[in-house]
C-alpha cells in the first residue's frame, strides 16, 4: 500500500485522542493565532470521528462547514454545513475567512493540488492553519525506527508542506504535545494511527515496537510536536511577537520555550534579537546583563560561551517567568539571576557587557512611554553599571525613526559602530558603544 491510497481508520483515532493532550493544544493555539482577524467564516477539513473543533472553536464563527468523507454516527449540530466526500472531490460554492486543516495533508492524493485548492477558497484576508506531526523528540525517531524495519524510506509530512507552500507567505510554530499512557502495549495500540499506511507490517513488529518504547521512554510521556503552520495572504508577523501560543524554538542551538505573552525572538517574526547574537563578544570569564531578557536567550547564550554569571532583568513577569523556565531547562540557575526590573531599577553591581533588547515598535506593546524614550533612559542610566572597558549592545530597526538614536548618542558623547542588516523590507541594525 502506497501512501496515496491511504485510508482514515477510525479505531485508530479514537485510541490516539484519548490518550493525548493534542487536540487541546491545537485548539488553543488556533484561538490565539484567529484573535486579531475575527474570522466569521470556517471550513475544517477532516472531522475525524468527533466534531471537536466545531464544539470548541463554533461559536466564534457566523457560518461553519465540515468536509469529511465519512460522518457516520458522529453528532453534527444543524447550524453545521456538511460536505460528505473527500477534499479533492469536495465542490465549494463560497470562500472562507478560515481554513483548518488538522492531520490531513497526509491523506491527500495529490498534496500541491490539495494546497493550491485551499488557497482559491480563502477570501481576500482569508487564512489557512495547517497542522501536521514534526520530526521532534519522540515522534520523528519512531517513525525512522520502524521504516527501517519495513525497510523503506520515510518521507516525513512537514517538509512535504513547506514545499506545497514555497513562495507563499506562512509562519510555522512548534508547540510540544504528550501521549500518557499506563503501559508500553497500551501506548503501541495508541501510536497505530501513525502506521496506517502499514498495517500489517506494524502489527507484524508489534514485540520490537514495544520493546523499543520500553527502553527509549521508560515511564515517560511519548513526545511529538505540532507544526502549526499559519498562512495569510496579508500575514503580519509582528502581530505574533507577543501574541502567540506557547512554543517552542531553537536560536543558536538553544531550544527555548517561547510562553504567550512574551516577545518572541524567533527568526520568522524578527531579526532583532537573532542580530544580536550574531554579534556577542568573547563572554569568557565575563559578567553580563541582560536588559530585557524576554526568553533568557541573550544571558543563556552568553553562559554557554564561557560567562562568569549573568543577570536577566525584564519588567514583564510573563518574561521573568519564562526566563526562569528557560534557565532552568537548561541547568543554568547557579550562573544566570533573573529579576523583575523596570530598566535598571533593581540592578546591583557592574558588568562587562550590557545588551538592551527593547521595544522598537510602540503599536504592539502597552508601554507608557514611547520606544525611543525608554531607549533614551536605558542609555542614559547604563554607564552607572558598565565595568571600565566594557560595551553595551542593543538593536534598533527601520521601521522606527533612527535620527533620534542618533542624537541620543551624540548627546551622551558616545563612541559607537553600528552594524546593519536587511531582512524582509527591514533594515536592522546593533548598536556597540564602547566605555
Amino acid at each position: 500500500m502506497t501512501t496515496d491510497s491511504l485510508l482514515f481508520n477510525q479505531q485508530y483515532f479514537n485510541e490516539f485522542t484519548r490518550q493525548s493532550d493534542e487536540k487541546t493544544i491545537i485548539i488553543n493555539s488556533i484561538r490565539k493565532l484567529i484573535a486579531h482577524e475575527k474570522p466569521q467564516s470556517c471550513l475544517e477539513i477532516g472531522m475525524g470521528t468527533t466534531p471537536v473543533f466545531h464544539q470548541q472553536l463554533g461559536p466564534y464563527f457566523q457560518h461553519y462547514t465540515v468536509v469529511e468523507k465519512n460522518t457516520d454516527g458522529v453528532p453534527l449540530p444543524a447550524e453545521v454545513q456538511v460536505i460528505t466526500c473527500s477534499w479533492e472531490e469536495a465542490q465549494l460554492s463560497r470562500q472562507y475567512d478560515l481554513i483548518i486543516a488538522s492531520h490531513v495533508f497526509y491523506y491527500f492524493q495529490h498534496k500541491q493540488e490539495a494546497i493550491d485548492k485551499m488557497l482559491s477558497c480563502l477570501t481576500e484576508n482569508g487564512m489557512l492553519i495547517i497542522v501536521v506531526n514534526g520530526q521532534e523528540e519522540d515522534y520523528g525517531p519512531l517513525k525512522e525506527y520502524f521504516y527501517q524495519n519495513i525497510q523503506r524510506d520515510y518521507q516525513p509530512t512537514y517538509p512535504q508542506v513547506m514545499r506545497a507552500l514555497a513562495g507563499k507567505n506562512h509562519l510555522t510554530f512548534s508547540v510540544p504535545a504528550a501521549i500518557h499512557y499506563p503501559d508500553h502495549e497500551t501506548l503501541y495500540h495508541s501510536l497505530s494511527l501513525f502506521f496506517d499506511q502499514y498495517p500489517t507490517p506494524y502489527r507484524l513488529h508489534q514485540h520490537n515496537i514495544i520493546t523499543y518504547l520500553r527502553q527509549t521512554l521508560g515511564q515517560r510521556p511519548f513526545k511529538l510536536y505540532q507544526k502549526i503552520i499559519l498562512h495569510s495572504k496579508k500575514i503580519m508577523p509582528w502581530r505574533y511577537l507577543l501574541d502567540h501560543p506557547d512554543y517552542e524554538i531553537t536560536l543558536q542551538d538553544i531550544r527555548l520555550w517561547v510562553l504567550d505573552g512574551v516577545f518572541s525572538p524567533d527568526r520568522q517574526l524578527t531579526n532583532s534579537t537573532p542580530l544580536l547574537l550574531t554579534h556577542l563578544p568573547d563572554m569568557q570569564g565575563r559578567r553580563v546583563l541582560d536588559i530585557g531578557c524576554g526568553t533568557g536567550i541573550i544571558s543563556i547564550l552568553a553562559v554557554r560561551n564561557g560567562a562568569e554569571a549573568a543577570v536577566a532583568a525584564d519588567i514583564s513577569p510573563k518574561a521573568v517567568a519564562n526566563t526562569r523556565l528557560n534557565v532552568s531547562m537548561h541547568q543554568y540557575e547557579e550562573q544566570i539571576t533573573v529579576v523583575q526590573s523596570d530598566l535598571f531599577n533593581n540592578i546591583h553591581g557592574k558588568y562587562h557587557y550590557i545588551f538592551g533588547n527593547l521595544p522598537i515598535l510602540e503599536d504592539i506593546w502597552q508601554i507608557s512611554n514611547p520606544p525611543v524614550l525608554l531607549l533614551q533612559r536605558f542609555l542614559a542610566e547604563a554607564k552607572e553599571f558598565i565595568l571600565p572597558g566594557g560595551r553595551l549592545l542593543f538593536s534598533w530597526a527601520s521601521f522606527a525613526p533612527t535620527a533620534p538614536v542618533l542624537s541620543i548618542l551624540q548627546v551622551l558623547n558616545y563612541h559607537y559602530t553600528m552594524h546593519a542588516t536587511s531582512q524582509n523590507n527591514t533594515m536592522w541594525y546593533v548598536f556597540i558603544i564602547q566605555f
